[in-house]
């Protein structure tokens, strides 16, 4: 739990994003790769670079580009998850 309100909402935004990835693709994703991994992490970043894009030049709203960015933090936690923090590809494996 984090001592900043902001910063919580922002988690807990991320957490409901990695619950919704889960009912969609199921977990693990044993079918995917580190590269796999980081074409979907670089396709939702190519998404929020277009969001932002939007907002600046078009005055278009933040929160497309805000719902990206927790999409990203989404992946990455899920890579995490799947790879582990340090250790080797076998460890990640079991």
């Amino acid at each position: 739990m984090s001592d900043n309100p902001m910063r919580q909402i922002i988690l807990d935004g991320i957490d409901r994003e990695r619950q919704r990835q889960d009912a969609k693709w199921g977990f693990p994703r044993n079918d995917l790769d580190v590269t796999d991994w980081v074409t979907i992490l670089t396709e939702e970043v190519g998404e929020a670079a277009e969001a932002a894009l939007r907002f600046q030049f078009d005055q278009e709203p933040v929160d497309p580009f805000i719902k990206e960015l927790i999409h990203i933090a989404a992946v990455a936690v899920s890579v995490i998850e799947h790879y582990g923090r340090g250790g080797t590809k076998e460890q990640a494996d079991e």
